[in-house]
């Protein structure tokens, strides 16, 4: 769940991308998991569903593995526009978002799907 104002706007890295709709402070909480905002699903269910929300809930939402066992996470808000960036403006801690140093409104919000996706290399090298 977002905790600052944020939007949606092209993005020069990727498509569409999340931006801040104000200043952001360095160690500012920026997005946090939310599971009445943000739904989790299994790789079970995910396999249910019809080819075109496949497709979807692989470019939207990041896996999350623990043993023999992976779920996928979908943001339920502008998070999930958040591209990826080997020198991100967000780090990722104990499932949030913070921000590394401050950021001015209208600035592209980042992040390094390496630290939290389990599914960052296909996404990566496609």
């Amino acid at each position: 769940m977002m905790l600052v104002r944020s939007s949606v706007k092209y993005s020069s890295i990727h498509g569409l991308g999340c931006f801040a709709d104000q200043d952001i402070k360095k160690g500012e909480l920026v997005w946090k998991l939310n599971p009445r905002i943000d739904l989790e699903f299994d790789l079970k269910t995910i396999e249910t569903f019809p080819e075109i929300t496949r497709d979807f809930l692989k470019m939207y939402s990041y896996g999350q593995e623990s043993g023999a066992s992976k779920t996928y996470i979908l943001c339920g808000d502008h998070a999930r526009h958040m591209n990826h960036s080997k020198s991100p403006n967000l780090s990722e801690e104990n499932g949030c978002n913070i921000a590394v140093r401050d950021i001015k409104a209208g600035e592209e919000l980042t992040c390094d799907y390496t630290l939290f996706d389990a599914d960052s290399d296909s996404k990566l090298h496609a």
